[in-house]
């Protein structure tokens, strides 16, 4: 290297110790043994156990190795790593077999495997096991007590745009405004190409608990009631989903009233048009009550500090019972009075930190109480962790929209599976690793906050005591105990160890 010549790679001396602690985790939450179950269907003559083919892939996750060409480079070849997963020396110095060996050329060393072998097999994993994988690895991290006994989620989607030339992709229309040369405002048509993941996550652990793939243009809306009844089966018996936070594009009052009757609070923005959300403009008029927070933020330091004072101010309505299809199924002759309707509750944000919204205060529908408003306007703005915790974090670190298997269905599907599998695992480890530390010292707030009830009629002005922070402690340490590490013993009974 000092003398300019090139070198084949850069191995970092920590890569099988980090390896070692994240495997210790998973041995401990027996998550382990949900792996070693998996199998791939669609191989039907298989040299090494599929557990195999699922650590390496997940491994290159990890270590972010960009392209399948440089895998027998920097992983393959990588002596400490792959005896931690499993191989030997041998197999990792003359490769797994010696089949076509005569034919090389010579020019390129022999790696453990061919990396397309690695990108085919995958990609023959079915759906139903994929699935399984992902559902039986939430599973066994709530018997180990990394959720709470209540939990509270929220549900969102994220496009994964590809070429129009990946098999069985599918294709939205997305209209969007651009200026021409001469400064005109025009629409232009753009044809995306992909699908999208969905995902429900737990809002403290930052896990996703539940997932469904579609194509590009679906609708969202359809797939909520399945993601919860999925995530609710994968914490069952350990916890428990009670509350739900929900964006614009699952607004379905069939599903909505479902998980009611599921005992399931939800709360949702409402969309301008609905007949729901021009009662609870309404009504709260008739409301003489406005809930203020004055929020004291500090800029800069030194001479040049500056304190700025945010005010936000909602308002609530309730007995809510204008969305028509927020009831149950109708019965032949038989007409729902509107009386017997279920009735919602609305918290309304008229002003956000000094900014008064352009269209209207934005509404949140719920089938819980708004006494409080404040817990659900703080809940509704920890949803941000959906797109900033997860999608963010998976596409810039796990490579969720790139370096797909195959251009096919099935190579996404898989890929995506993966992605969020080694996420929501290596997310756990990092809990479980904290929880063997020190307590975590309290946090400072670092900002005076004050709430207070304004009378509009009378201008008298009460101090709102019931209102406290109701943000939510992401990644805090486990509520329960966790066991200890243990070191990792080479198991003798591994076929090439």
């Amino acid at each position: 290297m000092y003398a300019g010549r090139a070198v084949d790679g850069v191995h970092t001396l920590d890569e099988a110790g980090l390896l070692d602690g994240f495997f210790a985790f998973l041995k401990a939450a027996c998550v382990m043994t949900v792996w070693q179950q998996f199998q791939i269907e669609g191989v039907q003559r298989i040299f090494l156990p599929a557990l195999y083919f699922m650590l390496l892939y997940g491994t290159r996750l990890l270590f972010g190795i960009a392209l399948s060409n440089a895998l027998p480079v920097l992983l393959f070849s990588n002596v400490a790593v792959m005896t931690l997963l499993g191989f030997n020396g041998v197999a990792v110095a003359n490769g797994l077999t010696t089949r076509g060996q005569s034919q090389r050329t010579g020019q390129r060393a022999y790696a453990l495997m061919d990396p397309q072998i690695l990108a085919e097999t995958i990609c023959k994993s079915s759906v139903q096991a994929l699935e399984q994988l992902f559902n039986g690895t939430i599973a066994q991290l709530a018997a180990f007590g990394l959720f709470r006994a209540e939990v509270m989620v929220a549900v969102d989607g994220t496009r994964i745009p590809t070429s129009p030339d990946y098999v069985d992709c599918g294709c939205q229309k997305v209209i969007r405004k651009e200026r021409n040369e001469q400064g005109a405002e025009v629409k232009v048509v753009e044809l995306v190409y992909g699908w999208q993941l969905i995902a429900l996550i737990d809002l403290v652990t930052l896990i996703p608990l539940a997932l469904r793939i579609a194509q590009i243009q679906d609708n969202e809306a359809p797939h909520l009631l399945g993601l919860i009844q999925q995530a609710q089966t994968n914490l069952t018996p350990h916890s428990r989903i009670v509350y739900v936070m929900i964006d614009r594009a699952y607004i379905d009052g069939k599903t909505l009233y479902a998980l009611d009757q599921l005992g399931i609070r939800f709360a949702v923005i409402a969309k301008h048009k609905m007949a729901a959300y021009i009662t609870a403009l309404a009504k709260s008029v008739e409301s003489s009550l406005v809930y203020e927070r004055l929020e004291t933020v500090v800029h800069r330091r030194g001479r040049n500090q500056e304190t700025e004072t945010l005010l936000t101010q909602v308002a609530i309505a309730t007995v809510i019972r204008t969305w028509e299809s927020y009831q149950p199924a109708p019965q032949p002759g038989k007409h729902l009075r509107h009386k017997r309707r279920p009735a919602l509750n609305a918290v309304l944000v008229r002003v956000w930190r000094n900014a008064t919204p352009k269209d209207g205060p934005r509404i949140y529908l719920t089938n819980g109480p708004v006494d409080d408003p404040w817990a659900i306007v703080d809940l509704y703005d920890d949803c941000s962790w959906i797109e900033n915790g997860l999608f963010r974090n998976s596409k810039q670190f796990f490579t969720l929209t790139r370096w797909f298997p195959k251009r096919t269905a099935a190579g996404v599907r898989s890929h995506l599976t993966f992605v969020m599998l080694m996420l929501a695992t290596a997310t756990a480890y990092r809990l479980w690793d904290k929880a063997q530390g020190e307590p975590p010292a309290p946090t400072v707030q670092p900002k005076a906050v004050t709430h207070r009830i304004v009378n509009r009629h009378t201008g008298e002005i009460l101090p709102d005591t019931r209102a406290l922070t109701h943000h939510l402690d992401h990644l805090a340490a486990p509520p329960l105990p966790m066991p200890a590490p243990q070191p990792i013993a080479n198991d003798r009974n591994a076929p090439f160890s």
